[in-house]
């Protein structure tokens, strides 16, 4: 190892597909029935996608102007150490280390292992075994023996993309670039089979727009407008897991060509491409299957899809396991870079600021990733620790927009290749609504913001 810099390597396309592989990976499968479980409105349902589609790429604008005025390795990291202060980029850097990054890979690799073994069944551990665990303070369930054998081939699948990306760039983002056109002709193909099925779209979408039990008086219900918001809070909390991701092209910026130009045409392109096809993969499960249905499904794309194609499940579940491959692939290949870029300036030990000599990859920081991957693995259940790292994640994607205000005035003769549009509005307004959502994640889900 050494302390050489990292090469530009990744071209446009590459870093096209760290957005789209990284974005989408499980949520888009599964999400949809816990939002209409939250908020029984097909009509809302969409516009929640579609809304947290539109407030991400905000983000991501902001994400832009930073990115090509400091193309730094590590992303935000970077851009709030520089803007806001070393102690705020280390409280993200050590966020994303501990529970934002590492915690969407352990996730994702979950997700796959428990679809896989749809193809190889394999038993789980007696359950006085299973038992064999604690909950801490009354919020953070451990019962790492639970589902033991799912989790031991999710680790496989961690150790797998890890190794991947330690042998080189070159092949992680070889990889990242196939499943990007397999993730596309997947949602190309539930659109497809839902063409040819059931026709409850038109009847769905002329439900109520408010359901009557979360409608306040005022709208003719019985419910009142806390109880909407939080419904829409819970609702927008697993649209959000599936969109997020978005900042991981940023950690990358360093190993980027030409980043000025290439990420936020990338974060342009791979956002707009994955809300696209977000929405149309959600008109067809309400085209396939009526609100309640969906509610009730643990896995609404097969459930849509059996409506029309036999063998459903097992075309999903292969869809699944592809999807969360490649989705770990990218958040392995770019999550590495900001530990990576911590103990460049100090923050972190220095040998996880090394690069191999021969691969040309920061292997130690990859190495140590994938091991605390591992180990959040066996600390919960995939929505325990997607409901944990998504209020994290926010709370800094509201001090990236602050950022770019701070930074105009900070440093305001740098050259900026991207500008937001709209500045101020745009990013003061980001910071407002992430401020909002971070507050509402709190009382309506205190449990895991605790965690």
């Amino acid at each position: 190892m050494d302390r050489k810099d990292l090469a530009r390597s990744l071209t446009l396309t590459t870093a096209t597909a760290i957005v789209v592989g990284s974005i989408i990976g499980s949520g888009i499968f599964k999400k949809a029935a816990a939002m209409s479980d939250a908020l029984p409105s097909p009509v809302l349902v969409l516009a929640l996608w579609a809304v947290a589609g539109g407030i991400s790429f905000l983000g991501a604008l902001s994400a832009a102007e930073l990115t090509a005025t400091f193309p730094d390795a590590g992303g935000l990291y970077a851009h709030l150490r520089r803007i806001l202060g070393r102690f705020v980029g280390f409280l993200y850097g050590w966020s994303t280390l501990a529970v934002i990054q590492t915690g969407s890979i352990a996730s994702v690799s979950y997700v796959f292992a428990e679809y896989l073994r749809f193809f190889v069944p394999w038993g789980d551990v007696p359950p006085s075994w299973a038992a064999w665990g604690v909950t801490l303070f009354g919020t953070i369930d451990l019962y790492p023996l639970r589902d033991l054998f799912t989790k031991v081939v999710a680790v496989a699948c961690v150790a797998i993309v890890t190794a991947m990306n330690v042998a080189g760039v070159r092949l992680g983002g070889a990889v990242q670039n196939v499943f990007m056109g397999i993730k596309f002709l997947i949602m190309a193909g539930i659109v497809g089979v839902a063409a040819f099925g059931a026709s409850r779209l038109a009847a769905n979408l002329s439900m109520p727009v408010v359901p009557p039990e979360l409608a306040p008086p005022s709208l003719g219900g019985s419910g009142s407008w806390m109880a909407l918001a939080g419904a829409v809070t819970v609702a927008l909390s697993g649209a959000f897991w599936a969109y997020d991701a978005w900042i991981n092209v940023t950690y990358v910026a360093a190993e980027v060509r030409a980043p000025a130009r290439n990420v936020p045409r990338a974060l342009a392109l791979g956002l707009g491409a994955v809300l696209v096809c977000y929405l149309a993969v959600n008109l067809a499960y309400f085209h396939l299957l009526d609100v309640e249905a969906v509610r009730r499904s643990t896995l609404v794309a097969a459930d849509a899809l059996g409506t029309v194609l036999p063998a459903a499940a097992a075309l999903v579940a292969f869809a699944v396991v592809l999807s969360t491959f490649g989705a770990a692939n990218g958040m392995a290949l770019s999550s590495a870079r900001v530990p990576f870029a911590m103990a460049r300036d100090g923050l972190l030990p220095a040998r996880l600021g090394d690069v191999h000599p021969r691969r040309g990859t920061p292997a130690n920081a990859l190495w140590v990733q994938g091991a605390w991957s591992a180990v959040l693995v066996f600390s919960g259940t995939f929505d325990q620790v997607t409901d944990m790292l998504i209020f994290v994640s926010w709370a800094f994607y509201g001090l990236l927009a602050a950022a770019v205000i701070v930074a105009r005035v900070r440093f305001p003769d740098v050259a900026r290749p991207y500008k937001v549009p709209g500045y101020p509005w745009v990013p003061a307004a980001f910071v407002l609504f992430s401020a909002a959502y971070v507050v509402l994640s709190v009382i309506q889900n205190t449990r895991n913001a605790l965690m």
